[in-house]
């Protein structure tokens, strides 16, 4: 017999990972927002709200979302509103312990923005879309390797440039940034003249010619550190080789040293 959705209680568990597998997903605030709405529209009791920003594509990953499946196991509720099934889920582990909970009846409503699962109903549908949160990670996973070796293979360095390049968005390569390559490469000529340490050589690149960072979003836009100097001058990138997961390749970007030049750096 079917359990009335005003008795059931809820916890409503809002999740947005920064990730790209979630990009584009409902904030976490509209997620709540828009959850309410149905929670009020369909008379259905909301005890807790539970927030987290976390992915879900491995087990063990999520404390909130760990602390309330044990809560609904302790009875504290027997019911989860959620955006989608892939906000509660996206690895196998976490899918069965749900399914778990749904098929003994500890859960006894799963309430999506349009779906809602049922202890008594057919297990096939929820093995399906569970499913296929978990395979979209997989297939996503895959592409993105496949894509990074590629852009290596092709001479292109994954991920952010060293500083003296830009990312070019567009073309997707690496070219050199009007601002600061020269400035690097002054500094490379310092240290293989072999007439200034690397600390003096930091102190002229800072206060002598104003060097600073690339500006990000929340970062940069600051003099270089010591650590950083010294890992431009131990990057073998700057001689055209692009290091990845102890792999070598040879990268399509300007050089602004040689491999002799390199060496005698070291």
């Amino acid at each position: 017999m079917k359990i009335e959705n005003n008795k059931i209680k809820y916890f409503l568990y809002a999740r947005k990972s920064s990730e790209s597998e979630d990009r584009q997903v409902q904030s976490i605030d509209d997620q709540i927002k828009r959850l309410k709405e149905l929670a009020n529209n369909s008379k259905l009791k909301i005890v807790k709200i539970f927030e987290e920003s976390k992915s879900a594509k491995k087990p063990d990953n999520r404390p909130i979302f760990e602390e309330m499946i044990n809560r609904i196991e302790n009875n504290e509720a027997d019911g989860i509103l959620c955006w989608q099934i892939n906000r509660l889920s996206r690895n196998p582990i976490d899918s069965a312990r749900v399914q778990w909970l749904l098929q003994q009846g500890i859960l006894k409503s799963i309430q999506t923005i349009d779906k809602e699962y049922l202890p008594q109903d057919n297990v096939l549908m929820f093995n399906v879309e569970s499913g296929m949160a978990n395979q979209f990670i997989l297939d996503l996973s895959r592409n993105v390797k496949r894509g990074i070796q590629s852009k290596l293979e092709k001479g292109w360095k994954p991920g952010i440039a060293p500083l003296g390049y830009l990312n070019d968005r567009l073309e997707h390569t690496i070219i050199k940034d009007p601002e600061r390559f020269d400035l690097i490469k002054k500094a490379w000529e310092l240290l293989l003249s072999r007439q200034k340490t690397v600390p003096e050589i930091l102190d002229i690149l800072n206060c002598d010619w104003g060097f600073r960072t690339v500006r990000r979003k929340r970062l940069g836009d600051k003099p270089l550190s010591l650590s950083g100097l010294y890992s431009i001058f131990t990057n073998p990138f700057y001689m055209g080789i692009i290091k990845h997961k102890g792999e070598e390749y040879v990268g399509c970007h300007e050089k602004m040293i040689t491999f002799e030049e390199y060496d005698r750096a070291q």
